[in-house]
């Protein structure tokens, strides 16, 4: 499960955000990646785990589809490390897209597309959200979706879609091979339920005055993911209080009830698995446009409540190497994760020790990296994040023998 919103509500000008939590399985790792030519990447062994569930069915079918586009844009993706597709991310021209699973009644299509192989040929082959969105919704009608989503279960699912680019945000949510889409300028946002509950939106032939919540959706699995709890609150978070970074990052570590104690289950945002919910944020990203420049804070590790938000940029088709190497960024995640395993274990140890540090590092990097940014060179940017990646790991350092 998860949540994705975006927001255009800062106060100041040519200011946005697109945030998103990847709620997946628990222990499941997921990589951050930079992908400089799509092509290429595809004829690498890409896979870091097998699992028969994709090698059999979806990725076969992304096989057969992918030779049918050009992929010409880089992107920055987080990935779970046994499928192609991402769970959320950007390319090069600052389109961001993250995906939703949402309950239809309808069946799957066997030989459809998982959303996430979908959400990452769309970054690939889109320049603007328009084009992202027609991308998509060209994708859904002829090949549909379908395929298990789950790294350790069973988890079949439709797909909603937030796309976001320097001008605005289109919201799509399908039901097989049916789709529904509104534009925003303000701020939106989608979770594990349907959202666009009336008939005067754009859709294709077959759903036109179709109302998706009403006569589609699976209210049993609705219910138990708790997705119109969660965008409810997201929705209106991202209105009221979305204005900076360091906003941002409260929303998409908010536990909603409760502050001084981690809540376990589906109604929080920074989930944690409970005894019957198996399903954890696995991680967290925010794309923050200003002007004509984005930059993407990333926690790459599970629990955003404990975990560090780091900047990463894109500039002349490059990225900060880490994250150009699939074992090293695996490597990274892995490090990351086991110490967020440790404050969410010390919770109390983290709220009276650490978390505050842990903001005035953050912080730090905010400034150092949003300070005259719309005259830094690309080189400039760079040596100011390595910084931020040292100084990450002096601070978790830090505390290992604590």
């Amino acid at each position: 499960m998860c949540d994705t919103f975006i927001t255009f509500n800062t106060g100041k000008a040519n200011h946005s955000f697109f945030a998103k939590n990847s709620d997946r399985d628990p222990g499941e790792p997921q990589i951050i990646q930079f992908i400089n030519n799509a092509k290429e990447d595809f004829k690498s062994d890409f896979l870091i785990e097998k699992l028969k569930k994709y090698t059999n069915g979806p990725l076969k079918n992304l096989i057969s589809i992918f030779k049918n586009y050009d992929h010409p844009y880089s992107a920055l993706i987080s990935r779970p490390t046994w499928m192609w597709g991402a769970e959320m991310g950007v390319n090069e021209h600052g389109v961001a897209i993250g995906n939703e699973a949402v309950f239809s009644t309808e069946p799957q299509n066997k030989e459809g597309l998982l959303g996430m192989d979908i959400l990452r040929l769309a970054l690939h082959n889109s320049k603007t959200a328009d084009e992202a969105a027609d991308f998509i919704t060209s994708i859904i009608e002829k090949y549909g979706q379908g395929g298990n989503g789950s790294y350790s279960g069973n988890l079949k699912y439709h797909n909603s879609f937030l796309i976001k680019d320097f001008n605005q945000a289109i919201v799509i949510e399908t039901s097989g091979k049916r789709w529904v889409k509104d534009a925003s300028t303000s701020s939106c946002s989608i979770s594990n339920a349907y959202s666009l509950n009336g008939t005067n939106y754009i859709a294709d032939e077959k759903s036109k005055n179709l109302n998706f919540k009403k006569r589609l959706e699976n209210r049993f699995y609705t219910f138990f993911s708790k997705g119109d709890f969660r965008q409810e609150y997201t929705s209106k978070a991202a209105a009221e209080k979305a204005n900076s970074l360091q906003e941002i990052f409260s929303i998409l570590r908010s536990h909603i009830h409760n502050t001084e104690k981690i809540t376990w289950g589906m109604k929080s945002v920074c989930v944690h698995p409970g005894i019957l919910v198996k399903s954890e944020t696995t991680m967290s990203m925010v794309v923050e446009y200003t002007d004509d420049k984005f930059v993407v804070w990333h926690n790459s590790s599970p629990n955003p409540c404990v975990s560090i938000y780091k900047p990463l940029i894109i500039s002349n088709n490059e990225c900060f190497h880490l994250f150009n190497n699939t074992e090293e960024s695996l490597k990274y995640y892995i490090t990351n994760s086991n110490f967020s395993k440790k404050l969410v274990k010390n919770y109390k140890y983290f709220k009276s020790q650490i978390e505050k540090p842990r903001d005035l590092l953050e912080d730090e990097f905010i400034n150092l990296i949003n300070k005259n940014l719309e005259s830094k060179l690309y080189s400039e940017l760079n040596q100011e994040i390595i910084q931020c990646y040292e100084k990450e790991k002096v601070f978790r350092d830090s505390f290992k023998t604590t």
